[in-house]
């Protein structure tokens, strides 16, 4: 039924274009029919009454003239002065008007050519009487009864062609009001067929409409209804949240308890359900936030906190799952940013969580690496809360080293919502709870998304979000290591985008920072206060000789790959993932502002 009801719309609206188009058709046919109309009416007015009678008539009036003015002529008048060739003259120009040019054609269509046949013996007459216009104006008057007794002759024939070209005019003009009715008649049959096209037109418009309020009815009950359908959805995941949370939280108080006493529980049991418990409880809040998200009832809730703090404790969350697949992490927050900020802390965890799991999921070995710091984008034009005096914008940039993500993937995330003809946000069925919900918390909070990813070299995402800056601010907690006088380190790693995140914190204490990525034997190390050792593929016994003699001259060294070195006499302190800048500031502290003098006069 949906099937022919669809045919039916179809034919509707191919109809609807044909009487549009038919409409237009006729419109052009009856606008020429009346455009031509008007051209030939003019046309026949010009030719018929200014051209062909008016200069018949005039040639009978220009040949009684020259025969009045003969008539006159008396001796006394004489010598004559050109005026018998200026009144010849004057007659023979009326026979060329009417012989050429289009009244000439004209006139050889009345009465079958005998028009035609009267002028040229008119014409032919008057041509011999050239003789006695030249004897008339030498003063010889001799000629002058000839010439009269020949001009009356003509009359008979003037008469009958003024009478023709009359008769033939009167023959013509009803031809031609019967070429105009017949025109006229063709213009009232297409006004009536376009009039029965308009009220046909107007017909189906006014049916359209009707069913367009009828469809804009339809849908804005269906659309109360959806969002009554999400609001009670939206209830309902709430109402599961409050009663899940108590024993979910009973049951991790327990596996805590169990940690701490000496009962003798296996501690990564423990481990394992305080970490499946919390995944628990967020993917319950993640549930709660996408429902009222569509139901249009998600409000932001900000707090002032400490930025820092809160982006450590967020990162950590995934340390059991990068743990359990061997991946590097590293985290850099720019010293530019303020230690406190006025934010929806509990959103901007969820959209952090969700990247990273992202990064986890598509990345089965490497490294992720995380920057958060200022963004050039300028900040939106808000109304600032209580206690704040201006609105910045942070940019929080993931890296992986992995695989990358699919090709619908990735056109499903690059929808933005809040451009023109753009759909909706990407569904869960699509991109996945994490990325789903990720997205429209970011566009939630007036920022913007933006992702690159190479096949088998992993991706990078950008997110902009603004932040409100609180009035009072509090002094950083790690400026007095930045304080000291500059001190060197080494990085020994082959994984670029770990060690430049790892370059990046180092730097924020006021440590000059060098990469390598392989040894060429000929580097002197000594030189240097610190060095790193990662994931090196150029580690051997000469250089571990030369770490050796580093060691015992001052130099420190950091590992975050201590199984690599169990079988060698390397005593390196280790580091363990993810690596941040609140996890590195007692290390430099403990081992750089009282390192002997002797290594910082090097």
């Amino acid at each position: 039924m949906l099937k022919g009801h669809n045919w039916l719309s179809r034919f509707k609206q191919w109809m609807m274009y044909g009487f549009i188009v038919l409409i237009i058709v006729i419109t052009i046919a009856l606008f020429g029919i009346i455009t031509y109309t008007s051209d030939s009416a003019k046309q026949n007015s010009r030719r018929v009454f200014e051209s062909a009678l008016w200069n018949a008539l005039q040639l009978q009036v220009q040949t009684y003239r020259l025969l009045n003015y003969l008539v006159l002529l008396k001796a006394p008048d004489l010598p004559l002065n050109g005026q018998a060739y200026f009144e010849y003259d004057l007659l023979m120009s009326r026979i060329d008007l009417l012989r050429d040019g289009e009244v000439g054609s004209l006139v050889r269509e009345f009465e079958g050519g005998r028009t035609t046949r009267l002028l040229n013996i008119m014409n032919g007459e008057l041509e011999l009487l050239s003789f006695h216009i030249s004897k008339l104006e030498e003063g010889d008057l001799s000629y002058l009864p000839s010439f009269i007794d020949r001009i009356q002759k003509l009359d008979p024939q003037l008469n009958e062609f003024v009478g023709l070209v009359n008769s033939g005019s009167n023959a013509f003009i009803n031809h031609q009001h019967q070429i105009l009715q017949a025109k006229l008649h063709y213009i009232q049959l297409l006004s009536i067929a376009l009039l029965l096209c308009l009220l046909c037109l107007c017909f189906f418009i006014a049916k359209s409409f009707s069913q367009l309020r009828f469809a804009h009815e339809r849908n804005k009950k269906l659309k109360a209804d959806m969002q009554n359908s999400r609001s009670d959805k939206a209830d309902l995941l709430g109402f599961i949240n409050q009663q899940v949370r108590p024993p979910i939280n009973a049951i991790l108080g327990t596996a805590k308890t169990l940690k701490q006493s000496s009962h003798g529980v296996p501690e990564a049991l423990t481990k394992h359900i305080e970490e499946s418990g919390q995944q628990l409880l967020h993917t319950i809040e993640m549930l709660s936030d996408l429902s009222l998200l569509e139901a249009q009832k998600l409000s932001l809730q900000s707090s002032t906190d400490d930025l820092k703090t809160q982006m450590e404790t967020f990162v950590e969350l995934t340390e059991a799952q990068m743990s359990r697949k061997n991946l590097a992490c590293a985290l850099y927050i720019d010293p530019a940013l303020p230690n406190s900020v006025h934010l929806d802390f509990g959103r901007f965890k969820e959209i952090v969580l969700a990247l990273l799991q992202n990064a986890i999921t598509h990345c089965p070995a490497g490294s992720i690496s995380i920057q958060l710091r200022p963004s050039a984008l300028d900040a939106p034009t808000v109304l600032l809360p209580d206690g704040t005096h201006e609105t910045r914008v942070m940019q929080l940039a993931i890296r992986d080293t992995g695989l990358g993500m699919p090709h619908n993937l990735q056109q499903s995330l690059r929808v933005n919502p809040n451009l023109p003809k753009q759909k909706d946000s990407p569904g869960v069925n699509t991109v996945g709870l994490d990325l789903a919900l990720c997205h429209q918390l970011i566009y939630l909070m007036k920022g913007e998304m933006h992702f690159s990813c190479v096949e088998n070299e992993g991706c990078e995402f950008w997110v902009d979000l603004p932040f409100y800056v609180p009035a009072e601010q509090d002094p950083p907690a790690d400026r007095q290591a930045i304080t000291q006088p500059q001190k060197t380190a080494l990085i020994l790693e082959q994984d670029m985008n770990l060690a430049k995140v790892i370059e990046l914190q180092l730097t924020s204490f006021n440590i000059k920072v060098s990469l390598a990525q392989e040894d060429d034997g000929h580097r002197s190390l000594d030189q240097y206060d610190l060095i790193l050792l990662g994931q090196f593929p150029g580690f051997d016994n000469h250089l571990e000789q030369r770490l050796l003699d580093c060691v015992k001259t001052g130099t420190t060294l950091w590992s975050y790959h201590s199984p690599d070195l169990r079988d060698t006499y390397l005593d390196s302190k280790s580091l363990s993932f993810p690596i941040t800048q609140r996890k590195l500031l007692p290390l430099i502290e403990a081992l750089f502002l009282d390192q002997p003098k002797h290594k910082d006069s090097k």
